[in-house]
């Protein structure tokens, strides 16, 4: 059995961006990626490398090196949320950085996400007509757009509860993105448990990190 791929480390993708002359973040690039793959519409390898660079406004062609790295995310992304829910991570700061710093990048994962989403509900439209989507899924996408505005505010928080809503929301986002691309791609497919799995771990996303979404 072959050993599963692991995701690229996220102070490995931001060396890499670095030297791209890029200013965006490594978890805005995957949750980008993931938005097209739920979606079942991701890009084919050769694609990735160009949409990459384009989506992260890369200053200077990514090296053997860059190219590489770019490409283990697509690998494991593509590997991991056809796993699924066990398998699949997001590519987010060290639990050492600062919790805004990281919720920072939460956001950025979700606005990303969505974004890729659209990139691929547009392609499939294009080829196929206007796509409906079920309800399990526009609520899912609906709690991802209320995530991205996410942000701990003020002086006094409460550090210890705002790390464990960082937790839950990081779990919750593992487990909308594997229902959304199960009923997006396997809608026969018998998953009665893993939509309920979802939905009773953490009820409404919008209301984790102490209400402060705006």
């Amino acid at each position: 059995m072959p050993e599963a791929l692991v995701l690229p480390d996220f102070d490995d993708i931001a060396d890499c961006f670095w030297r791209l002359g890029a200013l965006q973040s490594p978890s805005g690039l995957q949750g980008y990626l993931l938005g097209q793959l739920a979606h079942g519409r991701g890009p084919a390898m050769e694609q990735w490398l160009q949409q990459a660079a384009a989506f992260i406004d890369a200053v200077e062609p990514p090296d053997d090196d860059d190219s590489r790295c770019l490409m283990d995310l697509y690998a494991v992304a593509s590997e991991q949320i056809q796993a699924g829910e066990m398998n699949l991570q997001l590519l987010l700061p060290d639990d050492e950085m600062e919790l805004p710093l990281r919720i920072t990048a939460v956001g950025q994962w979700c606005e990303s996400f969505l974004k890729g989403f659209a990139r691929a509900g547009k392609t499939t439209q294009e080829q196929q007509g206007q796509q409906q989507y079920s309800s399990d899924v526009s609520e899912a996408l609906s709690d991802i757009a209320s995530i991205s505005q996410i942000s701990v505010e003020g002086e006094e928080v409460d550090v210890q509860q705002n790390e464990q809503d960082y937790v839950d929301v990081c779990e919750y986002l593992r487990l909308a993105v594997i229902n959304i691309f199960l009923d997006c791609n396997e809608p026969p497919a018998a998953t009665p448990g893993q939509q309920k799995t979802s939905d009773e771990a953490l009820g409404s996303s919008a209301n984790l990190f102490n209400n402060k979404l705006h």
